[in-house]
């Protein structure tokens, strides 16, 4: 064999090390002002909460104006470590909350004042680094509940949540209070999916609870459990007059002919204006509250429900009234 032909296979076998070391090993986060990292309340596909995230993210990505990394649950010893040994930070770290990242951005951002952070859904100390953002689901939920005593026509009407805590009793304080206003006395059941995060990702326990509930007589279920949420509107479809109303986006697609609309919460807009904010220099820490006045959060109503557009409309500014 020549010399020429040794080289070239000692190129091909050092390219193919490279080839199988980049596919091996996973890319290093990236770093720096001009970076960016999103951290999720759970995995991508739950039709819900994160997915509604993740169309923030994907917004922001196509203007090629900062580089992103997301992160899920999986990585949490993962995150901590990388907090810890205080390198390699990037400039904003956005931190969607509902439970699963309890105490991350008090932990990370005390130590480390030069990383903004944003934290969404989430009670946070008041740190000069840090916004935090609460997206009131208390208006909206009330509307919900409105439209389902009115579709249940005297029948029971229910919640099913993801797990207890403050965020979740939002959904059911509202909903319980929009189905009374609307039909005072009406029965208005609550049950969570879990007692932890993994409540937002069982769409089995979900479609078990809601069998259930629809056994028993219940006509509406508020399916405020993320990706749990599928299997309630799955469940919906196996029975007549059986109806959900969906949350945190418009999932009408999920279920045409039984889900009556959506309560959406607009977390796409708040991760997409923090990450334009961080990019442009006029990210600011804070707290803020916002909701049905703000356009953060509203009713997606399903086209074959039209009949349900006087409700809306009755409830809509009392609704707004109760985010402040």
């Amino acid at each position: 064999m020549n010399r020429t032909a040794v080289l070239g296979l000692a190129i091909l076998a050092c390219t193919a090390v490279v080839l199988i070391s980049l596919w091996a090993t996973p890319p290093a986060p990236r770093t720096g002002p001009s970076q960016a990292w999103v951290v999720l309340a759970g995995e991508p596909g739950d039709q819900s909460y994160v997915d509604s995230a993740l169309a923030g993210v994907a917004r922001v990505n196509t203007s090629g104006r900062i580089g992103i990394e997301t992160f899920f649950p999986a990585d949490r010893d993962r995150l901590d470590a990388q907090f810890r040994d205080g390198t390699g930070l990037p400039g904003l770290v956005v931190v969607q909350d509902s439970g699963a990242w309890a105490g991350a951005v008090e932990r990370w951002a005390g130590p480390h004042p030069g990383v903004r952070f944003l934290a969404i859904d989430a009670t946070v100390p008041s740190l000069p680094n840090v916004r935090s953002v609460r997206v009131s689901a208390d208006g909206v939920s009330f509307i919900a509940g409105a439209l389902a005593a009115t579709k249940a026509g005297g029948r029971p009407v229910a919640v099913i949540a993801g797990m207890p805590s403050p965020v979740m009793e939002e959904y059911v304080r509202g909903f319980t209070d929009g189905a009374w206003a609307e039909s005072p006395g009406i029965r208005v059941d609550t049950r969570y999916i879990s007692n932890g995060v993994e409540g937002f990702s069982d769409p089995d326990r979900g479609r078990e609870l809601a069998e259930a509930l629809y056994q028993n007589g219940t006509a509406v279920i508020y399916a405020a459990c993320g990706g749990s949420s599928m299997g309630v509107i799955g469940g919906a479809g196996y029975g007549a007059d059986r109806f959900v109303v969906g949350v945190d986006r418009d999932q009408a697609d999920l279920g045409p002919s039984v889900v009556l609309g959506s309560a959406v919460k607009r977390v796409d807009r708040v991760v997409e204006e923090a990450l334009f904010a961080h990019a442009g220099g006029s990210f600011t820490a804070g707290e803020v509250t916002i909701g049905l006045d703000e356009g953060a959060t509203g009713i997606a109503l399903n086209p074959r429900f039209a009949e349900l557009v006087p409700v809306l409309e009755r409830h809509q500014a009392v609704a707004g009234g109760r985010d402040r």
